[in-house]
């Protein structure tokens, strides 16, 4: 049946799986164009458009190049960034997944294969309460990669968004590291904007660029330690 249905999902999305998520209403596996995929309703949660973006991203971000040893995935979803670290990079870093609804894990185990990733440990809680009290508890917190991909169908939360968030953010990158913070499609951007002057405010370097396939691209914040 997996075959036809990636036969068929050339032609049209093959849903292979509903389920109700705790975070989401609607959480589908489905096959895209040959490939499965996460969705929440009309969002791609992993292995679509948003795995592409994210491909992007971490390529302007020196990725392959800098070679992170340790990653922090705040919003793992079914394993996206992971796999385009290790499967497409050929990284072998140290991965920190942070999920907060058990129901993405739940799919990510049973349809994705995280299993592949010998040097995952997972964490369900929201990527708030990783930052602000799981991480003290980790005997290594500081990452050279904190990919942040944080949004509840498509909106990503403001507590993710605001000064002391960043903070954290920073203070738990190694000299050098680097933040990859995935802001979902917004209508309207300045690089003037709030978000972005906080952003800037605390990362020694930052870039922002915008991503998409689409007329509505994500806008990516890269931010960089340095001191």
């Amino acid at each position: 049946m997996a075959v036809v249905g990636k036969l068929l999902s050339w032609v049209f999305p093959y849903r292979i799986k509903r389920l109700e998520g705790k975070l989401t209403k609607v959480l589908e596996v489905t096959f895209e164009n040959g490939k499965k995929v996460l969705n929440a309703g009309e969002v791609n949660y992993s292995y679509g458009a948003l795995h592409a973006i994210f491909r992007i991203a971490l390529n302007k971000a020196n990725i392959i190049t800098n070679s992170p040893s340790n990653v922090l995935i705040l919003g793992f979803g079914a394993g996206s960034i992971a796999s385009i670290l290790v499967d497409e990079f050929g990284q072998d870093p140290i991965l920190i997944g942070v999920e907060a609804d058990p129901v993405v894990l739940q799919l990510a185990r049973q349809e994705f294969n995280i299993e592949r990733f010998l040097k995952l440990e997972l964490f369900n809680c929201t990527a708030e309460l990783f930052m602000s009290d799981t991480i003290q508890k980790i005997p290594s917190n500081k990452f050279d990669l904190i990919a942040v991909d944080v949004f509840v169908e498509g909106v990503v939360p403001s507590s993710v968004m605001n000064i002391n968030f960043l903070e954290s953010l920073y203070k738990h990158l190694n000299l050098n590291g680097v933040v990859v913070f995935n802001e979902m499609p917004v209508s309207n951007f300045s690089d003037e904007d709030d978000f972005s002057k906080k952003f800037k405010s605390i990362f020694d370097e930052s870039e922002i660029h915008l991503i998409g396939i689409s007329d509505t691209p994500n806008r990516i914040f890269i931010g960089k330690r340095k001191n």
